[in-house]
């Protein structure tokens, strides 16, 4: 443990800007989450899409999304406006996912299906083509609006305390957040909509005007840390350079490595996690499961409210990657009881998994972001420029990369464990098959990250000795523009 040391007043973000901060994350979880909570509910359980074409059709929208992520970056990195470099994009992207949030499950019914050009396209295919455009636009304006977010939180501060504290709050509003996804299900499963779908749309309307909020406080709320003159000044690195140092970048790659293991592990089987819940855990009661799942967020949420400021006590108090490795090891234990947590007998005991899993999950997160704003400074010390935007587009192409894998994969998982004909309801071994396969995955994502977290090579003293070397590089090169 070392001596925890006051913030100077030149690092410290006021609790204001750090709340409004927080706001964009609200909005930046709202955006992906608000698909992710329900995809499978409206599409596959309610309009009875196949979930094999359901898996590349959404798989296919993260791919197009991917271009808008470096975009993203190298743009904003290059914007100079009077309202800074991030904040016009957060706004504007903002306001139009906000408004494609109910149209996104306004799918057209065409019986018969429909003639388009000189093919006839069926009236399922018809579905799957509107899923993908909307889709597809939903998530490159979100590219637009993250990456930009994300970069703003670099650079926020210079301070490795005050990083963690930044990314807290943020942790903190999202955390509202986790508590509405987990009753968004619930929410569109009421009676009074007539159906999932329909419930869906409503929702949508709701969580809209909240992301428009979100960006409002963003916007109006942060003043954007202006570059050093002296980067102005500094030769430009050629792209190939440029892309080079981000990939080459060891801290960058085991932290996005450690991101990328969990997410694919616990990600591939979202959909029989779905699965699991509703028809091994609950009995096959929809209105139990969505009731389970409305109390385990709520439990949920409290445990996080619990495990933010540990976390951030660990990290500051004996560093980042112990915080890190604390929480993933929280999420193993998590995972690891899911063999008798997740029984009929006793449904509300994975409640307990659930718990567990957000404690680790998302101190894990809270985190690695911090890491991420310490791999910005080091990267700069590399290359003299501030390159927030390509690091941030970077890491969200790799979740993409994530996403595509998941999406792809989890379809075939109910195939994998015996679970073909999805008309009728999966039989009791097709569900024990799902339960192994669901355990399985988990554990490794798991145990690879925490391989590869014990390899991550900023420490505070390290992170410290960069900040006096950009210090002492930034000094004299304002000396030389004044001797000019």
């Amino acid at each position: 443990m070392h001596e925890n040391l006051p913030i100077p007043e030149k690092d410290r973000v006021p609790a204001k800007q750090k709340l409004a901060y927080g706001a964009g994350g609200l909005g930046d979880f709202f955006i992906p989450s608000f698909i992710q909570a329900l995809f499978t509910y409206v599409f596959i359980v309610d309009m009875k899409l196949d979930p094999e074409k359901m898996g590349w059709v959404l798989a296919a929208t993260k791919a197009v999304s991917m271009i808008g992520d470096p975009t993203a970056g190298f743009i904003s990195d290059k914007t100079r406006t009077k309202w800074g470099r991030r904040k016009p994009y957060i706004l504007v992207m903002g306001i139009v996912c906000a408004v494609m949030m109910p149209f996104a499950w306004m799918v057209p019914s065409v019986e018969g299906g429909v003639d388009l050009l000189l093919f006839h396209i069926s009236e399922e295919n018809f579905k799957f083509l509107y899923i993908f455009i909307m889709m597809s636009m939903y998530f490159l304006a979100h590219s637009f609006y993250s990456v930009p977010y994300k970069a703003l939180g670099f650079e926020l501060t210079r301070n490795y305390d005050e990083k963690t504290k930044v990314f807290t709050w943020k942790k903190y509003v999202e955390t509202l957040g986790l508590f509405m996804v987990a009753w968004f299900y619930w929410f569109t499963a009421r009676p009074v909509f007539g159906g999932v779908s329909k419930g869906a749309v409503v929702l949508g309307i709701i969580v809209g005007f909240i992301l428009l909020l979100c960006s409002l406080a963003v916007f109006f709320g942060n003043h954007e840390v202006a570059e050093e003159l002296t980067f102005e000044k500094k030769d430009k690195i050629p792209l190939s350079t440029a892309i080079k140092a981000t990939f080459t970048n060891k801290a960058f790659l085991l932290v996005q490595g450690a991101i990328l293991f969990v997410m694919l592990g616990m990600g591939i089987d979202a959909i029989i996690g779905n699965y699991l819940h509703v028809h091994y855990t609950s009995g096959g009661s929809e209105d139990l499961a969505s009731k389970i799942g409305g109390i385990g967020g709520t439990v949920s949420t409290i445990v996080i409210f619990i495990a933010l400021p540990i976390a951030l006590w660990v990290s500051t108090h004996w560093g980042k990657k112990e915080a890190a490795l604390m929480g993933t090891f929280v999420l193993l234990i998590g995972v690891s009881s899911i063999p008798w947590m997740m029984t009929p007998a006793y449904p509300y005991l994975i409640i307990f998994v659930w718990a567990l899993s957000q404690f680790g999950a998302q101190t894990t997160n809270l985190v690695y972001t911090s890491m991420m704003a310490d791999v910005c400074d080091q990267d700069e010390l590399i290359t003299g420029k501030r390159r927030e935007g390509t690091y941030a587009a970077a890491s969200s192409v790799i979740a993409k990369v994530s996403d595509v894998l998941v999406l792809l994969l989890s379809g075939y998982m109910p195939r994998l464990a015996g679970y073909v004909n999805t008309e009728v309801k999966p039989n009791m071994e097709q569900l024990e098959n799902m339960k192994t396969l669901l355990i399985s995955t988990d554990i490794i994502g798991v145990v690879a990250a925490i391989i590869l977290i014990a390899f991550y090579p900023l420490s505070r003293k390290k992170c410290s000795d960069i900040q006096q070397q950009l210090e002492e590089q930034n000094t004299t090169s304002i000396e030389s523009e004044t001797l000019k």
